[in-house]
């Protein structure tokens, strides 16, 4: 049977990054040697030619019903690290505060020099990084929230340090998608739903039935406008109703036939 709905789809929201969406169809794939499940959220910022000087995550908010924020997987050495970006690179790491039940509250205030917002190849870095395990496999939908209260940014050389306050108490400067671009991820990569051909389906609406015979034979007529066009892979595989490489008379026999129950 065709899989339509994922078990999961993990919405991602943000009053400063882009909003983003995972589904996942078999999280089975994903799970570890004791059988868990864990995924990873990060947002990625790209600041070329910039420190990264202070940044507040006011509220990072989960259901605490479908994922568990692990300690575990978050920490540089034996500290809790919200910013791995920060402790990657010798910056040290950033302070969480808060780590109620489906809220966090964290912050990264960098010291002289603060931390590079870009690698060297200029490619982004990941500034926040949330590591969860799945407690609900079948939860259906869940969203994970990081609204940002301050994000500083200054030139390499420039003083002061938070030269371009890009986010103040939750406001967002006007000019800060021209400071600093960025982005979502949600590891590991969205899967596609497996895509079911149902053979003999010429018109592709799930059932095979009189009108699929009807509407090729009216192909093969060259009747005009009968909705049929075998230049794409899919529609010529439903259509080769015998699987013989060819659209032809025959494969309308075929689909009277499957339509009987003869085959």
């Amino acid at each position: 049977e065709p899989v339509v709905d994922p078990s999961l789809k993990v919405n991602l929201a943000s009053n400063y990054f882009p909003a983003a969406e995972n589904n996942y169809y078999d999280l089975s794939e994903f799970e570890d040697a004791s059988g868990n499940v864990y995924i990873s959220v990060e947002y990625k910022l790209l600041a070329q030619d910039k420190y990264l000087v202070n940044i507040d995550v006011d509220e990072f908010t989960y259901d605490p019903a479908v994922l568990e924020w692990s300690e575990d997987y978050n920490k540089f050495g034996d500290i809790v690290n919200f910013f791995p970006f920060a402790a990657e690179n010798g910056f040290g790491p950033g302070q969480v505060h808060l780590t109620d039940a489906g809220r966090i509250v964290a912050n990264y205030s960098g010291v002289q020099p603060a931390a590079f917002a870009y690698n060297e190849d200029g490619s982004a870095v990941t500034v926040i990084k949330a590591v969860f395990k799945v407690l609900d496999r079948n939860a259906g939908e869940t969203t994970v929230t990081c609204n940002l209260d301050t994000l500083s940014l200054c030139d390499l050389m420039d003083e002061p340090y938070a030269q371009y306050r890009t986010i103040e108490n939750g406001v967002i400067d006007p000019d800060a998608y021209a400071l600093a671009e960025y982005s979502v991820d949600v590891e590991p990569a969205s899967q596609e739903p497996p895509v079911a051909l149902i053979i003999g389906d010429v018109d592709n609406n799930g059932v095979v039935d009189i009108n699929d015979a009807t509407m090729l034979q009216r192909y093969l007529a060259e009747f005009a406008d009968t909705g049929v066009d075998l230049s794409d892979a899919d529609a010529f595989t439903r259509a080769d109703a015998n699987q013989d490489g060819k659209v032809n008379i025959r494969d309308v026999s075929q689909i009277q036939r499957i339509i009987a129950e003869y085959v």
